[in-house]
Formats: C-alpha cells, structure tokens, sequence
C-alpha cells in the first residue's frame, strides 16, 4: 500500500557562476502614477543642482583636510613679507584648485574647459573694472532691439548672430568707449589669458 504523503523530489543546486532565474517583477498597482516628462527633467535638474553645488560645503572641509597645513606652511615661512601672506595664500590656494579642476576634466574636454575658463573670467574682470554686466546687457539689448518671439529657431539664431555680431564689436559709454571686443582682448593680453 502506498503513503499518501508525498515525497519531496530532490533539487538539484546551480553549479557556481550559474544565472540564477529572474524574480518576477512586481506588478504595478493601477493607482500608481508615473511622472511626465516635465516632472522628471526638474527631478534631475534638481539632483544635478545638489551634486554640483549642494556638496561644496562637504569638498570644502575634505579640501582642508587635504590642503590646510601645507597652506599655512606656506603663509607662515618667514621669507614672506607680513603684508604679503594673505595674498600668498589666496594664490596658492586658488593655484590648486585650478589645478585640481584641470585634472579632473577628461582630456576630451579639458582645452574647451580651460578656454571658456578663460573666457569666463575675462569677462568677469571686464564687469569688475567697469561696473557694468555684458552678458546681461547684451541680453537685455537684444530683447529691445530684435524682441523676444521669433516664428522659428532659424529665424532666432539669424538675428542673433547678426545682432552679435554687432554688438561686441560697437563701442560703448559703459566701457569707456572700447567695444566690448576690445574690453575682453585687452584684459585677455594683461593677464595672459
């Protein structure tokens, strides 16, 4: 007479480095709502803006972890005038963190980088000696002379360019009568930028 108890049969085990079978994914719940499209470019906006800038306190305490005591080396080696270390140590400082961004970019984008770098702070030097702010006054020239709605892109990016064109070449009462051009090259000459 046979048992009314089954047996289990034996399982054989996965040799090692065998795929083991998919879990089945859970099923989605009709209540649940994805986000639009719109939703998540700000999520993501969001993310990039507190991974680029939200950790700047965070890299500042690692930086002085890495950097503080050989800075202070150098702000405290008596061969440097007393009126000098402040300024010493402003330069040194912002030596390595320039360094340390040039290191990071990958080489593919490092000579862009370093030109809009440049770029960047010419202009900024320009602002700072003049009291003025191109890029927002060119922004603001451009709306009062070519508006704001354009029926296509083409059509934006013609007048644009014309505009432009224009514009960092005539000269200006805010730049003592340099064209924004000859502003930016100047600067760019003075500190080999």
């Amino acid at each position: 007479m046979k048992s009314d108890t089954k047996k289990p049969k034996p399982t054989k085990k996965a040799p090692a480095g065998a795929e083991k079978p998919a879990k089945p994914k859970p099923t989605r719940k009709a209540e649940e709502v994805l986000p639009s499209p719109e939703e998540l470019v700000e999520d993501l906006d969001s993310i990039a803006e507190s991974v680029i800038f939200g950790k700047n306190q965070n890299r500042t305490y690692a930086l002085r972890d890495v950097w503080f005591s050989n800075l202070m080396e150098v702000v405290n080696d008596k061969s440097v005038p007393e009126e000098s270390r402040e300024e010493m140590l402003f330069l040194t400082l912002t030596n390595a963190l320039l360094d340390m961004t040039m290191d990071v970019v990958p080489a593919e984008m490092a000579l862009t980088y370093a030109r809009n770098l440049d770029d960047f702070i010419t202009v900024t030097v320009v602002n700072n000696k003049y009291g003025v702010d191109l890029l927002k006054t060119f922004r603001e020239d451009f709306k009062k002379k070519e508006g704001e709605n354009f029926a296509t892109e083409e059509k934006l990016v013609a007048a644009l360019s014309k505009f432009e064109e224009e514009w960092w070449a005539t000269p200006r009462d805010d730049l003592e009568g340099k064209t924004p051009n000859d502003a930016l090259e100047e600067m760019a000459e003075k500190y080999g930028l």
